[in-house]
């Protein structure tokens, strides 16, 4: 094996974190901010917002979180950015991030799982359906609880 020194390791980590961010992450992130446009522009984020008010106030969360989670349903990392312009807009507080954070990581990216895994894996339709409740079910188990625990540490 060939040593090498810290400089030029160091080099080759960056080269292949940015062809990371460039290749799958970046792609996310601008999904989810024209996924947000696209919601304020048609007024749809209103509408979504006022459906889903009575099921974020049972979290303790403002109506506006929904739309973290229908953009993490996409992406992880767009959900992420969409739930930290929140916060840096003053919709959402830190606290509130943070407690749907764990959801966001639960279901985040279930399209791309559903296509790179479910899919080609070759699970019958019948358990597919199943796969994706239980994952979402886990996440608003996990909300409830994050409801609960973060709050007590705040």
């Amino acid at each position: 094996m060939e040593k090498r020194n810290v400089f030029t390791a160091f080099q080759d980590g960056v080269r292949k974190g940015w062809g990371i961010f460039v290749k799958s992450m970046m792609p996310s992130i601008v999904m989810a901010y024209t996924f947000i446009y696209i919601l304020e522009t048609t007024g749809l984020m209103d509408i979504l917002s006022n459906i889903f008010s009575p099921v974020m106030g049972i979290f303790g969360l403002p109506p506006i979180s929904i739309v973290c989670l229908a953009t993490v349903f996409f992406s992880k990392a767009g959900g992420c950015a969409t739930a930290a312009t929140f916060v840096a807009d003053g919709l959402l507080t830190p606290l509130q991030a943070t407690i749907l954070f764990p959801t966001m990581f639960l279901i985040g990216g279930t399209i791309t799982q559903w296509v790179r895994i479910i899919s080609v894996c070759g699970t019958s339709a019948v358990r597919q359906k199943w796969i994706i409740m239980i994952q979402w079910g886990l996440a608003f188990v996990s909300l409830w609880i994050s409801r609960i625990v973060f709050p007590i540490f705040a």
